[in-house]
C-alpha cells in the first residue's frame, strides 16, 4: 500500500526517498517513522519544488511491482 509520503532521509541518495510502507522506501531503505519528518508528497507542485529531487532508486522503481512484492505477489 503506497502512503503518499516522502522523507529526507540525509543517506546520501540526494533527494527525498518515497516510502512504500510504513518505515520502508521503495529504495529499500529502513526508518523510524516517529524519528524523521514524512511529507506528504506534493502533486502539481512548481518547478522548483523540493520533492522534484527524489532518490535516483525510488525516482526509477515500479511502484506496482513494490507493492505486489509487499503483497507476496511475484511476477
Amino acid at each position: 500500500m503506497t502512503t503518499g509520503y516522502v522523507v529526507n532521509l540525509d543517506n546520501g541518495h540526494s533527494g527525498y526517498c518515497v516510502e512504500s510502507l510504513v518505515g520502508v522506501t521503495y529504495c529499500g531503505e529502513t526508518f523510524d517513522p516517529e524519528a524523521v519528518d514524512r511529507e506528504l508528497y506534493a502533486i502539481d507542485r512548481g518547478h522548483d519544488h523540493p520533492h522534484n529531487t527524489l532518490c535516483f532508486d525510488c525516482s526509477k522503481a515500479d511502484s506496482r511491482k513494490v507493492r505486489g512484492a509487499v503483497r507476496g505477489e511475484t511476477a
